[in-house]
């Protein structure tokens, strides 16, 4: 019988290798798909945003066209191939409120500032939301968010221009004393080498009424530009209300014929005139002139009035007089041959009484019958700068 040869230790059987060998192309091939896959995701996801990305750039372009409805139509596309993009869904919250959609676009950014509650740009558009449909509460909280908030570029100038739609916002609205601080705080926060944003600050103090703050900003401006017409203008009004009517004057004669003849400053430029026709403090008025002013005054002061009592009901000859009307009326009886016009001129001291009367009188037909018109008005407002200039 034949002994059977033993296998040897290096001897390995074909079985066992073409099973090995196997497992080895299974693992390379699962690589290789696996590589493959990722490679085929990546392109397609890159062709993805690349899609996603053009609707948005049409829809861009078809909102700065007006074109809001495809617009929408767009950046909704853009969302579909990338949901998560907030850039994309701001955008289309933009777009909804420029259509008139502004629950849907205050749904949209309501949803952006719950992941970024400090961002200065979502607290701006949800304030132009809540102003468009006049909620003054949330336009008044979202335009404070904007000018605290954060900003990616331009921070400065992006919290300036939130708190300028603040304060056209709330003076659109007639709101006059609430936007007053921010009108201050927007022209102290203005760049003092930017005269564009200068003379918005100097417009918005004139809407608020803050005469001095306008006319010291306008003089700054004048100093860089002496002819420039929008800031001679302003000065010109500031000035006419602060009653510096001789300065104001100063700044009309520097503007054009055409632009003083325009509706805004017409009326101050007559007045003006008005104010210094009637005047007899000016400086330089010879004697003669000071006493005819004065008596012309005291003349208009009567007839005022006379012309007011009838409608109060109150004849200004009754004994005893109740109104100050009456009482400042029947003072004039008994001064009026002191201050006729040769008297004023032999005695110039007497001058000041005379006009204090004339003051006190058109004061009081303004309480009894309203603001006067006119020359009588002229006198009205130089009493007032008067008596600011005495105080």
């Amino acid at each position: 019988m034949s002994a059977t040869n033993p296998v040897t230790v290096n001897e390995v059987s074909p079985r066992v290798l073409s099973r090995e060998l196997v497992l080895l192309l299974c693992v390379l091939a699962l690589v290789l798909m696996l590589a493959l896959t990722a490679l085929l995701s990546r392109l397609y996801h890159r062709k993805i945003h690349t899609l996603a990305d053009a609707m948005f750039a049409q829809g861009e372009a078809d909102e700065q066209a007006k074109n809001f409805n495809a617009a929408l139509t767009d950046y909704r596309n853009a969302l579909v191939y990338n949901p998560g993009n907030t850039r994309f869904q701001f955008h289309l919250a933009k777009a909804l409120a420029a259509a008139g959609r502004d629950e849907e676009a205050r749904s949209y950014l309501l949803n952006l500032l719950s992941e970024s509650p400090g961002s200065g740009e979502v607290n701006l558009e949800l304030a132009r939301v809540a102003a468009h449909i006049n909620s003054m509460a949330d336009a008044m909280r979202y335009y404070q968010g904007a000018i605290y908030g954060e900003w990616d570029r331009d921070p400065i100038g992006m919290r300036w221009q939130a708190r300028r739609e603040l304060c056209e916002f709330l003076l659109n609205r007639g709101a006059v004393k609430q936007a007053a601080p921010e009108v201050i705080a927007l022209a102290e926060n203005t760049p003092a080498d930017d005269p564009l944003r200068l003379k918005i600050s100097g417009q918005l103090l004139l809407r608020t009424q803050q005469w001095s703050r306008a006319q010291e900003l306008y003089q700054t401006l004048l100093a860089a530009n002496r002819n420039d017409e929008q800031s001679l203008a302003g000065a010109a009004q500031a000035t006419f209300e602060l009653g510096q009517y001789v300065t104001a004057m100063e700044y009309f004669d520097r503007l054009t014929r055409e632009r003083r003849e325009q509706p805004d400053l017409l009326n101050l430029y007559d007045m003006t005139g008005r104010v210094l026709a009637v005047d007899p403090f000016l400086s330089g008025l010879p004697a003669d002139v000071r006493s005819q002013r004065a008596a012309n005054a005291l003349s208009m002061a009567q007839t005022r009035a006379e012309a007011c009592a009838p409608q109060t009901g109150r004849p200004l000859d009754k004994t005893p007089p109740q109104t100050d009307l009456q009482r400042l009326y029947q003072q004039d009886k008994s001064l009026q041959q002191d201050w006729t016009q040769p008297n004023l001129q032999r005695f110039p001291d007497r001058l000041e009484a005379a006009m204090a009367y004339v003051f006190n009188v058109e004061n009081a037909a303004a309480l009894a019958c309203g603001e006067p018109q006119g020359d009588d008005r002229a006198l009205w407002l130089l009493g007032r700068s008067r008596s600011v200039v005495n105080r």
